[in-house]
């Protein structure tokens, strides 16, 4: 070929992927900026009208997992997920299914992926990755002995939070709290926003009779949660849940209960409520609260609440019939 015909070529490629690029830019630029400016909803009605000529496309995939995060659509996210990951074969993307799967409560095919991950050469991140999904998958199981496989393979336990948390409930599996105990500590260190590692040592300090402990060990959860309530959208934030209930627990087994203490804890439920879907037992937690302080008027609501709920349940409603004789309710 004539050098003449090579820059010709060359040239005339160069210009066809810039008209291809900005045809692209005008397809996709606008969805993009409906994502920039939070119109989830509209980015979405945009993507429905390119589906059919870009259902393979990585940039249409990708804008379209995006928008269906933000919206809350995860069944159809997996999918989207799967396509792309069926695509690209790329380790990244399987770990994103994977780890999507396993918060979605699938945790059968995000292991099907995971045990799948082995079997590849990660990059350093990918390991870590991969290893905390696995971890999370078999405490799920209670499989103890996957764990510690995991574990095993992990060279990186002493500096990361997660694998250290998970190494303390092993050791408290085999009945060790003392080594537990050290585990959890540790977990804490490295990482203070471990909330999972703060609620288990509040568990090892209630049970050591030491309540002062477990409570400070729960308000941390709380502080970490306090500035930042939306961020757990995805996830059931199962912490902030099981934080408060051991709290209430924590308060109403002491004798002389504080009343100030009371109205903060009393503060953290309301925020709960306020931002997740209705707990039925954040919402008895609440009530029993409100009970305590003798805020009959919002405890009375609650109740109702918890009928609308479940109208049929009879515990509900027998506490309602209580609540109006002046009986005690729990």
């Amino acid at each position: 070929m004539l050098q003449s015909d090579l820059v010709r070529d060359v040239v005339s490629g160069s210009a066809s992927d810039l008209a291809r690029d900005l045809a692209r830019d005008s397809v996709f630029g606008p969805i993009q900026v409906d994502l920039n400016q939070f119109r989830y909803s509209k980015a979405m009605m945009g993507l429905s009208t390119l589906s059919k000529t870009y259902n393979k496309d990585l940039v249409f995939l990708r804008l379209l997992a995006q928008t269906q995060k933000s919206l809350g659509d995860f069944m159809g996210l997996i999918k989207t997920l799967q396509v792309t990951a069926q695509i690209t074969q790329t380790t990244s993307d399987y770990i994103e299914l994977m780890q999507i799967l396993s918060l979605q409560g699938r945790l059968n095919e995000a292991l099907d992926i995971a045990l799948m991950l082995q079997e590849k050469t990660l990059l350093p991140h990918e390991d870590r990755q991969l290893a905390h999904c696995l971890v999370k998958i078999y405490l799920e199981f209670g499989d103890f002995e996957g764990i510690q496989e995991v574990l095993g393979a992990c060279d990186y336990v002493a500096e990361d939070g997660l694998l250290l948390w998970a190494m303390g409930l092993v050791f408290l599996n085999l009945g060790d709290k003392y080594e537990a105990f050290n585990f959890f500590k540790k977990a804490v260190l490295i990482d203070h926003t471990n909330e999972q590692a703060w609620i288990s040592l509040s568990r090892l300090h209630e049970e050591g009779g030491n309540d002062s402990l477990a409570k400070a060990s729960l308000e941390k959860v709380f502080d970490l949660n306090s500035n930042n309530m939306a961020a757990f959208g995805m996830a059931s934030n199962s912490a902030f849940s099981m934080a408060l209930k051991l709290m209430v627990y924590l308060i109403l087994k002491c004798p002389h209960r504080d009343v100030e203490e009371i109205n903060k804890v009393l503060e953290q439920l309301r925020k709960y409520l306020s931002q997740f879907e209705f707990d039925v037992e954040i919402s008895l937690c609440y009530t029993q609260l409100l009970v305590e302080i003798k805020d009959m008027a919002s405890a009375r609501l609650e109740i109702e609440k918890l009928i609308l709920y479940d109208p049929t349940n009879n515990s509900y409603l027998k506490m309602k019939k209580n609540f109006e004789a002046g009986m005690k309710i729990f």
